[in-house]
């Protein structure tokens, strides 16, 4: 048996195992023949490069260049923008750096580290996002451990075997390049408005939203995605049409209002009680952290289509968040 822990190959684990059940090595056969074989192999890219694994590994290295194309900068990286890594191994001071200084004269603009093709990358990143999520199933989020919550979309739509569940950091392409930028004024900043404003128009049906002890006063959930998706439905009402979005389940995880209960979910009309949350510092990592802005406002259309619609049951989206909802407020 073959544990993640104790593989010492220069192959990643997950593209080893690929390999091994394609292309199985034969008895007695030392693993530098067995590649050698198969390297030669005349169906090793049709078999290979067709893998979802690759398939992903390849998105994810397309996103990620455009997003440093477009100007942000990476985590760990000093500057915006993109950067060439330095050669550390002995002998580095021969390398040749002809196709390092061509990059730079074709790409790159001259005496600053950024590309000449910024604001068209940026324009195929959101020429490349789809919005739309499954009807009844968005989930969008303000105040809690997002990856934790794209985790468990993932693992519930597994477990249902099919997306059943959307999610910005787990079905959509913002997946790839979450976490890799440094959150700042620029271009991974407003990606991440442009796309989460999207997300919202493209929701349908019952949306569900996950917060932290209320809505923070300036969360993308409270400021951008919220007010657009309760825009459309006025919108829709006013021209007698059935709005897009017909329902909204919100799932507070210890509510700033409600001192005994360690999660509470509100619906349609109910999220009138949800109060927007002001952080004393930074970050809200409980009730004593925050203070009570205000509180959620529908207008009067909108809190008549609900109430004509009469009480309607949480989401199923949040029913799986109540049960999970520790997960949520954890980082490593």
């Amino acid at each position: 048996m073959l544990y993640a822990n104790n593989f010492r190959g220069k192959i990643p684990l997950e593209l080893y195992i690929q390999l091994q059940n394609k292309f199985p090595q034969f008895d007695r056969e030392t693993e530098t023949a067995w590649l050698l074989r198969i390297k030669h192999n005349p169906m090793l890219a049709q078999k290979m490069f067709g893998t979802r694994e690759f398939n992903t590994e390849l998105i994810q290295a397309v996103q990620r260049r455009a997003m440093a194309q477009a100007g942000a900068r990476r985590t760990g990286q000093e500057k915006a923008g993109p950067a060439l890594i330095k050669l550390t191994q002995p002998g580095d001071q021969q390398a040749k750096t002809t196709i390092a200084q061509r990059y730079k004269e074709e790409f790159m603009v001259e005496n600053e580290n950024q590309y000449k093709y910024a604001s068209e990358a940026y324009a195929l990143l959101l020429e490349q996002f789809d919005e739309f999520t499954p009807p009844n199933g968005s989930v969008f989020w303000n105040g809690i451990n997002e990856l934790a919550l794209a985790k468990l979309v993932d693992q519930w739509n597994t477990e249902l075997q099919g997306e059943v569940f959307g999610q910005l950091e787990a079905t959509t392409a913002a997946r790839y390049v979450n976490k890799q930028f440094e959150w700042e004024d620029g271009a991974f900043k407003n990606y991440f408005t442009e796309v989460s404003d999207r997300l919202g128009q493209g929701a349908r049906g019952h949306v569900t939203s996950v917060v932290r002890c209320g809505l923070r006063h300036d969360s993308i959930f409270t400021i951008t995605e919220l007010p657009r998706m309760l825009k459309s439905m006025e919108d829709k009402i006013k021209s007698r049409q059935t709005p897009i979005v017909t329902d909204l389940t919100i799932v507070v995880i210890e509510p700033k209002h409600l001192e005994n209960r360690s999660i509470a979910a509100f619906t349609n009309n109910e999220i009138t009680m949800i109060p927007i949350v002001r952080p004393k510092e930074w970050r809200i990592n409980g009730r004593d952290d925050c203070t009570i802005d205000a509180h959620v406002n529908i207008s009067a259309r909108v809190r008549e289509y609900w109430t004509l619609r009469g009480q309607k049951p949480e989401s199923a989206a949040a029913t799986k968040i109540k049960k999970d909802f520790a997960q949520l407020i954890k980082w490593p």
